[in-house]
This record gives structure tokens, sequence and C-alpha cells, in this order.
């Protein structure tokens, strides 16, 4: 990325800043920064929130020793229009209050147990002012990579992620059950009726979808009809996802838990061995199927069968009550039926999500894969998702769904 870009678009990455951040880190007041390099490294369509960037700076030591070292900065939307929509469902204030508040706890909670496997990277340094941005450990030094987001998660790989999530589950309500105000800013529904910003996204992604299931074989005609009529009724189903009962078994969900947030480390004969979840931005404290149900629906590979999924949530039902017995958590242990009731409850979430997110995993062309592309009603729009929900994959994974029974429009 050039001087000029980065000076216009992100004025606070400079040789002084990134200086501080290592100084810090390293508790060596000596360190010298030499050249620092800015590079863009997802491709448009690879993150609809923020900007993310890699930061590769060259410095001297006090013993001037020349070294190198990776940084991670996601930055809040320069662009007005995509920052309002954003900043609306206070998503930076969300998870600052992970990096700041939880994560901490939640991670010296599960020490107690022994439990050492991280849940997150590191965050280096929070700035909630000016131009808002996190700068984070480079994830990709220790072997972590992202998922090729159109293959999507094994089964392996899922079970990989449901123990983290499992264990971050556990974690939270414990926390939630001894201080109560951990949670406080995590209470914000991502679908209420109080701000309509993103209704045309799912709206307009249901019938889109009943579009093309009216043309597959197993789903034309009532099936198809079904999805259209939902149309008119998805807002206020999603609505009663994001609405808690505080008598159920609540925790703090990741809100995003998705292939696009995850990485995964591998032995090099390709089985993966950990994984790690990163954008914890639209957390939400309520029921545990609601990242169950997304993960899921929008994330699994085709192998993976609606059949599997009982077989994954046993799994991630194991971790859970493990982790909340080791934790001693003083309320009632949920069962594998409670998630299951859960998940009939709150599954609706995962068809919201899964009706754009699964073709946006397939898209080759991410031209104009950004919040315009999805909301916007231009002729550029309009094109982006009349070609996003033609992709010929996306019949194979909705139709798997719809003729399964694992979606209920009524």
């Amino acid at each position: 990325m050039d001087p000029a870009t980065i000076e216009e678009k992100y004025p606070f990455i400079t040789r002084d800043y990134l200086q501080g951040i290592l100084r810090r880190e390293q508790c060596e007041s000596a360190i010298t920064v030499e050249s620092f390099k800015v590079v863009a490294p997802l491709a448009k369509g690879e993150n609809y929130s923020s900007d993310i960037l890699r930061v590769t700076v060259n410095y001297t030591t006090g013993s001037h020793n020349h070294r190198t070292q990776t940084y991670i900065i996601k930055v809040s939307f320069a662009r007005d229009e995509d920052a309002d929509l954003l900043d609306a469902y206070d998503v930076f204030k969300r998870e600052i209050a992970v990096y700041d508040v939880v994560m901490p706890k939640v991670e010296q909670l599960l020490s107690s147990i022994g439990y050492s496997k991280r849940l997150a990277p590191v965050a280096h340094t929070i700035h909630a002012t000016t131009i808002k941005h996190f700068v984070f450990e480079d994830l990709s030094l220790q072997g972590y990579k992202p998922v090729g987001r159109a293959a999507g998660l094994n089964f392996a790989q899922l079970q990989l992620v449901l123990e983290k999530i499992a264990k971050f589950h556990a974690a939270t309500a414990v926390l939630h059950s001894i201080e109560e105000e951990t949670m406080a800013t995590h209470h914000y529904r991502n679908i209420s009726e109080d701000v309509p910003h993103f209704y045309p996204l799912f709206q307009n992604s249901v019938v889109a979808c009943s579009e093309q299931a009216s043309n597959w074989p197993t789903t034309k005609g009532k099936i198809a009809d079904k999805l259209l009529a939902l149309e008119k009724t998805i807002i206020a189903k999603g609505c009663r996802v994001y609405t808690r009962t505080e008598t159920d078994f609540n925790v703090l969900n990741h809100g995003d838990l998705w292939v696009n947030n995850v990485m995964l480390k591998t032995e090099p004969s390709g089985r993966p061995t950990d994984a790690i979840l990163v954008d914890y931005a639209t957390g939400f404290f309520g029921s545990p199927a609601i990242d169950l149900s997304y993960l899921l629906y929008t994330s699994a590979a085709n192998d993976v069968t609606v059949e599997d999924f009982d077989l994954l949530l046993q799994y991630y039902h194991g971790e859970l009550v493990d982790t909340l017995t080791k934790l001693k958590y003083g309320r009632k242990l949920p069962t594998l039926l409670d998630i299951q009731i859960e998940m009939l409850r709150k599954g609706h979430n995962g068809v919201m999500f899964s009706t754009f997110l699964i073709p946006l995993r397939l898209l080759e062309d991410t031209t104009n894969a950004d919040l315009g592309g999805l909301l916007g009603r231009t002729e550029e729009a309009v094109a982006f998702r009349k070609r996003l929900f033609s992709h010929h994959k996306y019949q194979d994974r909705m139709e798997h769904f719809i003729k399964t029974n694992s979606y209920k429009a009524d």
C-alpha cells in the first residue's frame, strides 16, 4: 500500500505509533522502527464490517539487533455510509468489551481448570476514538491460516470450532452468574424492532432464495412458495431469536460464527489441530443456539449432513457440560434435550443467515462484494445480487437443507 493511501485513510499508522506498540509489548524503550509496510491481506468480499491490514515492521533493539514484527490492524470503515450502519449496532463498543473485560476473565476461568488453549488473538492496542481500530497479533506467525470459505468446514474442523465455542459459552455463563455486569455491553439485540438498517438484506435474500428454489426439482412449488411467504415474517422471527429469556440458560454468543471468522492450525498431513476465533464484534448474551445454528447452517461443508448436525451438537454439549461442571456452575446444567429444543426455537437464525452467507462463501468475483452490493438498489448492486444467488453450488447446499426438512417456513 503506497504512503499516500496510508496517510489519507489511516493517518495514525506512523513510525512513532508502531514504535510505541513495540516498546510496550516488549518492555524495551530503546526499540527504533526503521521502516514498515502495509498491505491488505484479505480480498474484497472477505470482510464486511471493517478494513483489515497487515503491517510488517522492521526495527532495531537497544543491542542493535535487526528484527521484524508483524501485526494485524482492524480499522472501522472510513466510508461514512458503512460506518453509520455499523455504529447503530455498537459493534466496536461490543468488541472492545470482549477484549478489555470479558476475554481476560474467561481465560482466567479456563486456566483455573487447566485449559490453556486460546480462544482469540491478543489485542495489543485498542483505540476507541478518532479512527477506531484494534492492533492484533498476527496469528499466521503461529501457523494459523484462514479456512477456504468456498469449501466450508468439514466435520473435524467443526468439532474444533465447537470445542472453542463451548468453552467460551460455558465460561461466560459462569462469569455472568457471578458478575452480571460483565455482560452489560452485550444485551443489544442484533435484530430488533428499533434498528431496521439491515432488514432489506434478510428480506431480499429469502426472496432471492425462493426464486431459485422455484426452479430446483425437489423444492419447486409449495416449498418455494413457503420461502417466498417468509419474507413477510422473517424480521419478526429474527427479533424473537434475539429476545432473551432470563430464566433460560444464556451465554455470550460470538455473534458472527462462520467460516470467515475461523483460523485453523493444521499438521503437514492436513489434519486440523487447533482453531482460533476472530471478530467478536456482534456478541449477544442469549441462547447458545444463536451461535450453533449460525455456524452449522452457514459454514458446514457439503459432505456434512443434517444428520451429522446431531452428532456435532452432542459433541458441543459434552464440552459445554464438562466445562460448566469443572467451573462449578451454580445453576441447572443444560441437558442435550435443552440444547436441541433451543435449536428448534432459535434455529431460524441459521435460516436467515444461510440464505446469503452461503452464496457469499461461493462467490469468485468479489468486485462489488460490500454492504452496498448487499443492501443497495443501484444497477450494480442488483446485478451483484443476481450473480450471487444464481451460483450453481448454492442449489446443492440449500436444496439439501430444504428437502431434508431442516427448514420450517410455517
